[in-house]
């Protein structure tokens, strides 16, 4: 696998994963959630959490899916851990539902400092996330894919990738501060969804772009100089 095999694995990742990705994430992530404490919040008084912990059962229960059916524990199923763990974490540790969705910003925080802290290591967090979109953790393709990024340039595109992702994951978690501050629980449990799917979106498209158009550069070389012309 060369730097243009790099290149052209950008490409197949916004094929094969975005349609579903996208599916599953509007289901699991927003249409359940805002359903399920819509039908329970009738059910409890002004002040209790319990509508807001049911409206959490969705992304919880597919985790568990993941990792005990699907046998699936790859980044995609750490970092919906670590989203469930720090949600839960606002959720015992709040006072009020607004104190509750304060704290959920906390998840791109925590993701941010994950992200920054692979900086240190030889390979950074999107090196793995690319790896794992490319080659689906085969071995043989792994194997080349490491090859391939020990190539010149390769591991500078992922590094630069990931503080991206350390910065974008900040914004992400500013907004959903505001929107926990501003918004009532039905228009949070929908707005924040829209809004982590358009930034998503954008950070995943950004990546996609970025990636190939460096991995390409890479993988055409220097060019060879133009013969000089001698006008007499």
């Amino acid at each position: 696998m060369t730097n243009a095999s790099l290149a052209h694995g950008w490409r197949a990742v916004s094929g094969h994963v975005a349609v579903g990705a996208l599916f599953k994430s509007v289901l699991i992530n927003m249409v359940a959630p805002a359903l399920l404490y819509r039908l329970a919040a009738p059910h409890f008084s002004a002040q209790s959490l319990a509508p807001l912990a049911i409206s959490g059962l969705p992304p919880i229960l597919w985790l568990a899916f993941s990792v005990f059916k699907l046998k699936a524990v790859d980044f995609l199923g750490l970092f919906a851990a670590e989203n469930v763990a720090v949600s839960m974490a606002a959720l015992v540790l709040a006072h009020s539902e607004r104190e509750a969705l304060i704290g959920r910003s906390m998840q791109n925080v925590v993701l941010a400092a994950v992200f920054l802290a692979s900086l240190a290591l030889a390979r950074p967090m999107v090196f793995h996330m690319a790896r794992q979109l490319s080659t689906g953790n085969d071995p043989a393709k792994r194997e080349s894919f490491e090859r391939a990024a020990a190539q010149p340039g390769a591991m500078g595109t992922y590094r630069a990738l990931t503080w991206g992702w350390t910065a974008a994951l900040l914004i992400k978690a500013a907004m959903s501060f505001y929107l926990g501050g501003h918004l009532t629980t039905k228009s949070y449990l929908v707005a924040s969804p829209v809004w982590d799917l358009a930034s998503d979106t954008l950070l995943l498209t950004w990546t996609i772009l970025f990636g190939r158009a460096r991995l390409g550069l890479a993988s055409a070389g220097p060019r060879r100089p133009e013969p000089a012309v001698v006008i007499p």
